[in-house]
């Protein structure tokens, strides 16, 4: 296997749209020119080193003959604290940890060992079942197969089983779980042993292999286990001279045990030991469980659905290598590990927790200023408000804070976000007056802008940001992040724009494609937001907003213009991406992929089933009611019963255009991507509170409850 430096990639220039039929069609050219050309330029001069590369080199590997994969289902960084055997190997490997997120709800170990097989996240156990135990073979051939070949279909993962036993000739399984891993796609079992067979293992006759060590037990005999595992792990070597052998936990044991990152190893270690990672997760120390699969065909595969048929279907892995500096203190290893599982744990809980916090206070706020209309209730409510702002941004800035290794981290976590929301708010409010929300929506702009163009460092593990438990990005700009800066941006540019318009509307519409080009392009770079989904939402909302700015009105022509030139730029981003080597695409060649080669169903449909999962349960129909308001409130402003609110609307030009391009955001976003009716849920969770709170900082008796992202485009 060798490992290399890869070489930037220079895709093709930016995309000219032609935007007919309008009046001063040059100035419309312009504009569909700008904001087309913001969007390619993600493509344009696509990454030519992930996040982690470019913070530390990647170190070249010696070509290797044959890759040996040990999985441990349920080995933790805990056994190999409690384990000197295991312990002792930490200086010998390169290291790093694994995420075992598969398709199903739990990924018990036949998961794993599927989705080694396919190569893409897999479905294995029925949920509210208990795991059981791995399916036997039966006259050559894995029991229950088809069982499983159809829950793929049933959960539309479009895992293909059996990639690795039809794409890797010579490639031995050992034990159970080695067996479905191997099998071919119609589930038949060769080069297979129920043992380990060391001289098997060490003969040209096992080309590459895959060793079923067994589950680690959940009580009793798990030092026997961890001994074992160790002792397999040098045999294995031992027999296999030139062999890499990749230790991994698979799994879960359970289908209701602790979700965490479970270790990886890799020995021997080339020029040192150092730090495992890959392209599908862009962070030294993390890999995850398709890698393996990546790993072990090297470039190699040949992609081949159930039918039989060869089928250009993408893994969802990237080859496994190495990276950063030496580790040789195996204790301060094991730590950093174990820190790192805290890091990963308490965001979403925490999150709940500091949201419950934050509305409580809120609420309790403006009771107090309904009830007695005093300038110290009003302070208060207004600064409560300002606080709920703070905390979109404060969600970002504590990861700098490094809290996972602060004593008690859930409860270090809680603390820093409520003091950073705090903080923000006393500040803004402080300097700015009644501008305060506006200074909160600059801060949070500039500061995920600037995020963005580093590779996102504040975006893992925070608590906006599905880690690897979930087994979410891993990089980039989730759903969360850009609904936070799609408020920020266009907001921004709204007031900019504001400012310019008596000079020039020209000046001012160009204004809004600088402000909103910029966000765009960090949004949607590969190897910075690297957000398919948000640039499709952000894209015609610029575009909107910049022709309103310039024309104060639009046609219908003019808006089926404005959504074909989204289409034409978010597809010149997904088509520039594509033509990289697959094993440096992001999300948007991934999927250009799919869909040429007509696997893009499934995709679909699984993007589908989440944002229509938020209607399972109440919260989600009150979501979609308080969104619906919100828009009505954009676009209809005389059907708000509040007499503050219609004439604010109508205070200042830029209001309305702001307004109707948050809608347009919030609106695409939540019928194209997957956060479904949560994506402008989230906008109006940032954008509302400040807006209470700037009109009762300029005096209105009635705080407006209905109208969202309206505020914070007027100027002084």
């Amino acid at each position: 296997m060798k490992f290399r430096l890869r070489p930037k990639h220079r895709g093709a220039g930016p995309t000219l749209l032609r935007t007919l039929g309008f009046r001063h069609r040059a100035l419309a050219l312009g504009l569909a020119v700008v904001a087309g050309s913001a969007a390619t330029a993600t493509a344009s001069t696509a990454y030519a080193a992930s996040p982690a590369d470019q913070q530390v080199p990647r170190a070249n590997q010696s070509l290797l003959a044959k890759v040996i994969v040990v999985g441990v289902p349920g080995l933790t960084w805990y056994d190999v604290k409690g384990s000197p055997d295991l312990t002792a190997l930490v200086n010998q490997s390169h290291v790093g940890s694994i995420t075992v997120k598969t398709a199903g709800p739990h990924t018990c170990p036949v998961d794993g060992w599927l989705t080694i097989s396919a190569g893409t996240r897999a479905w294995g156990n029925v949920p509210d079942q208990a795991c059981g135990d791995l399916p036997g073979l039966v006259d050559g051939k894995v029991q229950n197969w088809q069982t499983y070949v159809d829950r793929q279909a049933e959960h539309h993962t479009g895992a293909p089983l059996g990639r690795l036993g039809e794409s890797r000739d010579r490639v031995c399984g050992f034990g159970p779980g080695a067996a479905i891993a191997v099998a071919r796609t119609d589930g038949t079992v060769s080069n297979w042993e129920p043992t380990v067979d060391l001289a098997k293992l060490g003969s040209t006759s096992c080309r590459d292999a895959v060793i079923d060590a067994g589950a680690m037990p959940l009580r009793e005999g798990r030092d026997e286990a961890r001994k074992r595992v160790a002792e397999l792990v040098k045999q294995a070597k031992a027999a296999a001279v030139d062999s890499w052998v990749l230790l991994v936990g698979v799994s879960q044991v359970t289908a209701n045990a602790h979700q965490e990152p479970l270790v990886a190893m890799q020995l021997p270690p080339d020029n040192g030991p150092r730090w495992l990672t890959s392209d599908s997760t862009r962070r030294p120390g993390l890999i995850q469980l398709t890698d393996v699969t990546a790993t072990v065909l090297r470039g190699e595969a040949k992609p081949i659905d159930p039918a039989g048929a060869e089928k250009d279907s993408p893994l969802d892995g990237n080859e496994i290598f190495f990276t950063g500096d030496q580790h040789t203190d195996a204790s301060a290893v094991i730590e950093d590990r174990l820190d790192t599982n805290e890091r990963f744990e308490h965001p979403r809980p925490v999150l709940i927790a500091v949201a419950m916090t934050l509305l409580v206070a809120q609420l309790a706020a403006l009771g107090w200023f309904l009830i007695t209309r005093s300038r110290r209730a009003r302070s208060t409510s207004e600064f409560t408000l300002l606080a709920q702002g703070g905390f979109f941004i404060a969600v970002f800035l504590s990861t700098a804070t490094v809290w996972w290794r602060w004593p008690s981290p859930g409860l270090s976590l809680y603390c820093v976000v409520l003091a950073i929301s705090a903080a923000f708010a006393g500040l803004a409010k402080a300097f700015l007056k009644q501008y305060a929300g506006l200074g909160i929506l600059l801060a949070a702009y500039a500061i995920l802008l600037v995020d963005g163009v580093l590779g996102t460092p504040l975006q893992f593990g925070s608590m906006f940001a599905d880690g690897p438990v979930i087994g979410g990005r891993f990089y980039g700009f989730g759903n969360s992040t850009f609904a936070t800066l799609a408020v920020a941006a266009l907001v921004t540019a709204g007031w900019v724009a504001q400012k310019l318009l008596d000079r020039s509307r020209m000046q001012a519409a160009l204004a809004v494609l600088i402000i909103g080009g910029l966000a765009i392009i960090v949004d949607g770079k590969p190897g910075w937001g690297t957000d398919f989904g948000g640039i499709i939402a952000l894209t015609p909302a610029v575009l909107l907003l910049a022709w309103l700015t310039w024309r104060g009105s639009i046609s219908l022509k003019a808006l089926i213009g404005i959504g074909i030139a989204g289409v034409v730029a978010v597809s010149a981003v997904a088509f520039l991406d594509y033509l990289r080597p697959a094993d440096q695409r992001s999300h948007f060649g991934t999927f250009v992929a799919r869909l040429l080669d007509g696997d893009v169903g499934d995709v679909l449909i699984r993007k589908l089933q989440m944002s229509a999962s938020f209607f399972y349960a109440p919260a989600g129909w009150f979501m979609l009611a308080g969104v619906v308001l919100a828009m009505i409130a954009t676009v209809w402003p005389n059907k708000v019963p509040f007499e503050s609110y219609r004439r604010y609307y109508v205070s200042r030009p830029m209001i309305r255009p702001t307004l109707l391009a948050l809608s347009t955001c919030g609106l695409v976003g939540m019928l194209l991507n997957d956060a479904g009716v949560a994506l402008p849920a989230i906008m109006t969770g940032f954008a509302l509170p400040l807006l209470v709170a700037h009109l009762l900082a300029i005096g209105v008796e009635t705080p407006a409850t209905v109208s969202p992202e309206s505020h914070l485009v007027q100027e002084s």
